[in-house]
This record gives structure tokens, C-alpha cells and sequence, in this order.
């Protein structure tokens, strides 16, 4: 047990990324199909979503969020549904996450949570995903104060799961480390922690 959470622990150390896979250290299928799905409003989530989409050669989806999130009042709008859980109306889905071995899904956080475009997405998919992993973008809200809700909304403990915070997306070389040590756990070439 002390052996586990030492190596945990310096997964989160030498990276940020967590994985989270099958028992006794069982290495999973080396090429999966993967669906990226992400929603971004200022552009920060859409970049680690093409990004690591192409380390994979994954498909890509963005969400769309039907409500006018435009401006301050959209702002304040788009944070005050994040706080409250409120999902929102998202556009029609073109791929289905059923035909995919494992669905990574991104989000920006508001109001310390997942957006309500992503709370939407996970709501009406949470049937079709096979298994999840998952990544946010935030000015400061570190990724393990999001992902456990998101893990209890799909019903799914993710495969793995990483967060960029503050300056991690101007620095390119820890940017690029984090987006790599991603795609590595995703490609089932990471640590596996039983």
C-alpha cells in the first residue's frame, strides 16, 4: 500500500498526470481508437485538445454550447451555471463515443467546476463511454478538485487525467512534457498503477 501511494505520488510530482488502470499492473492494448471531446471558449482548451489529439492520432469533437455566453453577463452567466451544476443545451454530436475505446474530455474550469457544456456532454454520453479520461485548462483550480466530479457524473473512474494550470501554457517546454506524458498514459505506454 505505502508502495502505491509512493509511486502516486511521484506521478503527480514528475508531471501532474495521474493514471488510474487495471489491477496488478496490466498493461492495456497499445493502439485504442480515442475520441477527444472538448469545449472551449478562449481557446486554451481547444489547443491541449488538438494537441494531444494529434500526439495520438485521435478524432476530435468539439462541444458547443448553445447559450449565448458572449460578454460579461455571458461570463457571469457561464460561472454561476458551473457553480450551481447546471447543464446546458449543447449542438448535435457528429461522432459517437460508443465506437471509441476510450473517450478523453476537456474542460476549462468556471467557478471551480466543469462547464456546463462538458456537464451536458458527460449527462447524455455517460451510457455510450467505454472509458474516460480527462484534462482541464484553469487560471488556478488544480485538476483533482474537478475530475472526481466528473468521474461520479460518467459513472466512469478515469483511465488517466491531467490539469495545466496558470502558467503551463505559456511555458512551452512544461507545457510540451505534460502534453506528452499524457499521450504517453493514453497510449498505454505510461505507469500503471494497480
Amino acid at each position: 500500500m505505502k508502495l502505491r501511494i509512493a509511486v502516486a505520488a511521484l506521478a503527480l510530482l514528475m508531471g501532474g498526470v495521474m493514471t488510474s488502470f487495471a489491477k496488478g499492473g496490466a498493461t492495456m492494448p497499445a493502439k485504442r481508437k480515442i475520441l477527444v471531446v472538448y469545449y472551449s471558449k478562449t481557446g486554451n482548451t481547444e489547443k491541449v485538445a488538438k494537441d494531444v489529439a494529434a500526439k495520438l492520432n485521435a478524432d476530435i469533437e468539439k462541444i458547443t454550447d448553445l447559450t449565448d455566453r458572449s460578454g460579461v453577463m455571458g461570463y457571469l452567466r457561464g460561472g454561476r451555471d458551473a457553480m450551481k451544476k447546471r447543464p446546458t443545451e449543447i449542438g448535435p454530436l457528429q461522432k459517437n463515443p460508443a465506437d471509441y475505446d476510450i473517450t478523453v474530455i476537456g474542460t476549462p474550469v468556471w467557478g471551480w467546476n466543469m462547464t456546463p457544456a462538458v456537464r451536458a456532454y458527460i449527462t447524455k454520453t455517460k451510457g455510450q463511454l467505454k472509458e474516460v479520461a480527462f484534462f482541464t485548462t484553469a487560471g488556478g483550480t488544480k485538476a483533482e478538485k474537478i475530475v472526481p466530479s466528473m468521474e461520479e457524473l460518467s459513472g466512469k473512474k478515469a483511465y488517466a487525467w491531467i490539469g495545466f494550470v496558470g502558467g503551463d501554457l505559456k511555458n512551452a517546454k512544461k507545457y510540451d512534457e505534460k502534453v506528452n506524458d499524457f499521450a504517453t498514459a493514453l497510449a498505454g505506454q505510461g505507469t500503471y498503477l494497480p
